[in-house]
């Protein structure tokens, strides 16, 4: 399960309205809960500060007005805000999955998995770019795979986010850590580099889906253990099969040499000559 219950937190029976489940944060601040129709709905508490006096501050209140009218497949509906107390919460669509970390960590994914996953975040985030919304919180626990492998974007943040860099930062560090995990200790990366490069380059979204892209279509690189002389020599087989024709090439030319010269002596050459006919043997090769 994507968004994994705790039991650091004794949850209320109710919020908002909502039949508490389980906690979902060991602070409190997030829960799962049971909604209409018993679909599982997430309650995440808004910080403080986006409240002035008893209501929503009215920038917090646009940019969630925004993230309610999404039409985004890949990013979790949110349903709205509700009040308990002197709180609010935020009332989130449940994801089943899991966090894509967890996804990765199951089965010993490897760097392949992790840039098709890479490949499908940056493509949701971009697409939220393009309908105006920084998500503000690009973590591994915010990025949910489902059960059929689908990569799902939840609690885009309610704060003030309005520059995509901070995005494609998030994406990047959080690939950088998955492929660094998926490549193991003292192994070079492919993936690492080519993620390094695309910060280093200051590749967009789309550009970085394509590399990582163009990673997948590439034949599965052998990955090699840091030491320049250390681990298997994966040509040794071909040369061993080149030097084992040389060899066999060269022992054929030394018997053929070796007849040539014999040709030469009298009593074989009479002997090649009666069986041969009347035709002339010169061992120069002279007719």
């Amino acid at each position: 399960m994507g968004q994994s219950a705790t039991t650091q937190v004794d949850p209320p029976a109710q919020l908002c309205g909502y039949p508490v489940d389980s906690a979902l944060s060991p602070d409190g601040k997030s829960f799962l809960a049971i909604g209409p129709g018993g679909r599982g709905v997430v309650l995440k508490k808004l910080p403080d500060d986006c409240l002035l006096g008893d209501v929503l501050h009215p920038s917090i209140r646009e940019r969630l007005s925004r993230v309610r009218e999404l039409a985004h497949g890949g990013v979790a509906n949110l349903f709205g805000v509700e009040r308990e107390g002197t709180d609010a919460w935020l009332v989130w669509e449940y994801l089943e999955g899991r966090t894509v970390d967890e996804h990765l960590a199951a089965e010993g994914r490897g760097e392949r998995e992790v840039a098709l996953a890479g490949r499908e975040l940056a493509l949701a985030v971009d697409l939220l770019h393009m309908q105006g919304i920084v998500h503000g919180a690009v973590t591994a626990g915010n990025v949910v795979v489902s059960p059929l492998g689908a990569v799902k974007l939840t609690h885009v943040s309610p704060l003030l986010y309005d520059d995509p860099a901070a995005d494609v930062d998030g994406v990047i560090t959080l690939l950088e850590s998955l492929a660094a995990r998926a490549a193991g200790e003292g192994n070079r990366s492919p993936l690492l580099r080519l993620l390094a490069e695309a910060r280093a380059e200051g590749v967009g979204l789309r550009g970085l889906a394509a590399q990582l892209g163009a990673f997948l279509d590439s034949p599965e690189p052998q990955r090699m253990p840091a030491g320049d002389d250390a681990g298997p020599d994966h040509h040794a087989p071909r040369r061993r099969a080149l030097y084992a024709a040389a060899v066999v090439t060269l022992l054929g030319a030394t018997l053929s040499y070796g007849a040539w010269r014999a040709a030469g002596s009298p009593a074989l050459r009479a002997k090649v000559q009666d069986w041969l006919g009347p035709a002339r043997l010169d061992p120069a090769g002279a007719e």
